[in-house]
């Protein structure tokens, strides 16, 4: 059996390194997630929520394996006429997984908060205007062919602004609240605080890029507000899937 050139070797390492690179830093899309076979497999292994979750790979973002499939699932579980919002939609990726859900359920809305202007916290916005400058289009009209693409526009409503800004205006119990905007510390503490007090008793919580770890400057306040906050009392079956910490609201408190 002939062996494969060491250079050969590096260069498929580089690669391999230069697509999770990437894959982890700019979002980038699931090149396979076209294939016919990989759709199927979707299909298989998460039942009807597979389509979504397909659909989901192809758009860039953040969100993506168990932590995607776990947060279509507690999207999917919420009752008739759930309200969902989502404070950071940039593409639409986690977006595609929300929608997907009530579509299925076949009732509830998607609010989905965003300035689409590309701000956010220091780390993060040379990263987005990398990713629209590549893709040549300003990010609203990119979100908004992303649901119209994943037939979901009926079930998506954008409120477009900061958080603090609609949250002023805003009246409706909240079923689900994800929140994955400004991930800076005070970003993160003035999403919570705006939208938190919305969040129904016995509603569902869900914070991404909130494992524990090391974070680039400026880029911990998603992280530092789960480890601050969402733990009893007021909060209960606190639980991490990939980056994403989920917890269930249990009473309603001043912020």
């Amino acid at each position: 059996m002939a062996s494969v050139p060491a250079d050969h070797l590096k260069q498929l390492r580089l690669r391999i390194k230069h697509y999770r690179r990437n894959r982890e830093l700019f979002g980038q899309p699931c090149s396979s997630a076209t294939f016919l076979v990989w759709r199927l497999f979707d299909g298989v292994r998460w039942g009807r929520l597979g389509r979504f979750i397909s659909l989901s790979r192809r758009v860039p973002g953040w969100t993506r394996g168990l932590e995607a499939v776990a947060l279509a699932t507690a999207c999917q579980s919420l009752p008739d006429g759930a309200i969902i919002l989502e404070n950071g939609s940039f593409l639409g990726c986690s977006t595609v997984l929300l929608a997907g859900a009530r579509k299925l359920k076949g009732s509830g809305m998607v609010h989905c908060v965003d300035p689409f202007d590309a701000t956010g916290d220091t780390f993060s916005v040379p990263i987005y205007r990398a990713i629209r400058d590549k893709l040549g289009a300003s990010l609203r009209q990119l979100f908004d062919e992303n649901i119209l693409h994943a037939g979901l526009s009926g079930w998506v409503e954008v409120h477009q602004g900061r958080a603090c800004d609609v949250a002023a205006t805003w009246t409706e119990p909240i079923d689900l609240l994800f929140l994955d905007g400004d991930q800076s510390y005070k970003g993160a503490q003035d999403a919570y605080k705006s939208w938190s007090p919305f969040l129904k008793a016995g509603g569902i919580i869900a914070v991404h890029n909130s494992a524990p770890g090391s974070y680039n400057t400026n880029h911990d306040g998603q992280m530092r507000l789960v480890a601050e906050t969402i733990h009893p009392p007021s909060y209960e079956k606190v639980r991490r899937i990939g980056t994403t910490t989920f917890a269930q609201k249990v009473s309603v408190y001043d912020e």
